[in-house]
């Protein structure tokens, strides 16, 4: 996925990822969108930002693509 690795002191909370996404780092906003769903599967809201992310990690890695031709 993105730069986040295992044993990265980061925390793993809603306010990062929406820090990271606004930062433009949609794959570990992503990833820990989807960390979080999994250890909170009752708050449908983190399914809804993760299709949401999904879009922009897709969008982001084809703009990073073309320009790489």
């Amino acid at each position: 996925m993105g730069n986040i690795k295992a044993g990265d002191d980061i925390f793993f909370t809603a306010t990062m990822a929406e820090v990271l996404e606004k930062q433009g780092h949609f794959e570990d906003a992503l990833m820990i969108y989807k960390i979080l769903a999994d250890t909170t599967p009752w708050d449908q809201s983190l399914n809804l930002k993760i299709e949401r992310l999904k879009g922009l990690a897709e969008r982001s890695r084809k703009k990073t693509a073309t320009k790489g031709n």
